[in-house]
């Protein structure tokens, strides 16, 4: 019984520990600027910067580190695991730099003069497609780190072109 008193006071503070680091994390993501973050507005944005993330993960550079004569299992491993971590960091920038651009439209829609409800159910859409496709990419890493599937952020990008598109067309003025 003790034993089984000192699993659940384990678990308990284990789950505690976890979320309030979870939190303290995401907390601090928001203050942190995102480094690669330099424009005016959202049609100065571009994804450009985020190119290569969709070759990190690529098989076919992989199969040729492989095919080396020098080549070793762990080398592989680490490999594999670098650039995993390399692509997170690129995916947390994208995140971030979705978050300037989405709060930069939000305070564009704030100071109108117009009625913008219409362009806030759009960003309200564009904020729940953007959480919903991330929350699935990180889903499918989590899937790629064990050997299953693989990775595509073309949809990713062209979301947020998308959104940086209807939000420029948005807010440029018309000439009449």
């Amino acid at each position: 019984m003790h034993l089984g008193l000192v699993f659940a006071w384990l678990a308990t503070v284990g789950s505690v520990t976890g979320l309030v680091w979870w939190l303290i994390r995401m907390i601090l993501r928001r203050r942190r600027p995102s480094a690669l973050w330099n424009v005016e507005g959202p049609g100065d944005f571009s994804l450009d910067c985020y190119q290569p993330m969709s070759r990190l993960l690529a098989e076919d550079d992989f199969q040729f580190l492989k095919s080396q004569p020098a080549y070793r299992a762990a080398m592989g491993r680490r490999w594999k695991r670098e650039r995993l971590r390399v692509f997170r960091l690129y995916l947390g920038e994208l995140k971030t730099d979705f978050r300037h651009l989405h709060a930069q439209a939000r305070e564009l829609v704030a100071h109108s003069e117009s009625d913008s409800a219409d362009l806030m159910n759009v960003l309200m859409k564009q904020q729940i497609t953007f959480v919903r496709a991330t929350t699935a990419l990180e889903f499918r890493l989590l899937l790629h780190q064990i050997g299953i599937g693989k990775i595509d952020v073309a949809p990713l990008m062209t979301l947020i072109e998308a959104m940086r598109m209807d939000l420029t067309l948005r807010t440029t003025p018309h000439l009449a």
